[in-house]
């Protein structure tokens, strides 16, 4: 019982079909795939020509599908194979993760069924 609790997570994530990734702009001139969202943290795709450092400090835009925009701002909390996680300050608001989440279980509802079915085996 003690395991589960450890594994559960506080806000829902989201994960993105590689064709769904929305782009996280920083300065104007630099963009990140972003590959998960939370209310408080987003997984990003690392650039080699722009990497991120842990305890650096990120500022920008996430444009949505619907060229909707969510002003963030956070730090790197930890690099790993996945990509770079980064906990916000200023995260998405709950009502467009709840937006965002039913855009993907129905334009991509193969992909949302066997991730979120996925991600919950490996927590239990």
């Amino acid at each position: 019982m003690i395991d589960k609790i450890k594994n559960l997570r506080r806000f829902f994530r989201l994960p993105y079909p590689k064709a769904a990734e929305p782009p996280l702009t920083v300065n104007k001139d630099t963009t990140y795939r972003v590959l998960e969202i939370s209310e408080r943290g987003i997984l990003l795709a690392q650039k080699s020509d722009a990497p991120l450092q842990i305890g650096e400090t990120l500022r920008g835009n996430i444009r949505f599908h619907d060229q909707h925009s969510e002003e963030i701002e956070g730090q790197v909390y930890r690099l790993d194979p996945r990509g770079v996680i980064i906990t916000l300050s200023q995260g998405i608001s709950p009502k467009y993760m709840m937006q965002e989440q039913i855009y993907v279980r129905n334009t991509f509802p193969v992909f949302f069924r066997y991730t979120i079915r996925d991600n919950f085996k490996a927590s239990h």
